[in-house]
């Protein structure tokens, strides 16, 4: 399942795709296609354990790892997961965003 995620003229728009045998989600440049972040994730019963956000350097502070934050927690709802954040930029995401409270074990 691909997202197109628009952040207005702060950055481009991501196109976020769920790679579930590899256990991440990626982000990819909707121009050139090419991949410029990534989150990776294992799922554990009903938890969703996410380990690790990564940004491409030169696509950094453009809200890339946002929207890859923003996907796997959305889907972890749709999914009736709970999600375990290992990753500090996740576990931060949640903080700034009230809506992904009730996930967190």
């Amino acid at each position: 399942m691909a997202q197109r995620t628009d952040r207005g003229d702060q950055s481009p728009s991501c196109v976020v795709v769920r790679v579930p045998d590899q256990s991440r989600y990626e982000a990819h440049d909707p121009e050139s296609g090419r991949t410029i972040g990534w989150l990776n994730y294992r799922v554990e019963g009903a938890v969703t354990v996410i380990h690790q956000t990564v940004t491409v350097p030169e696509f950094r502070g453009r809200g890339v790892a946002g929207c890859l934050a923003r996907q796997a927690l959305d889907d972890a709802i749709d999914e009736g997961q709970q999600v375990d954040a290992l990753c500090w930029y996740v576990a931060e995401y949640i903080e700034r965003n009230p809506r992904y409270y009730s996930l967190q074990v």
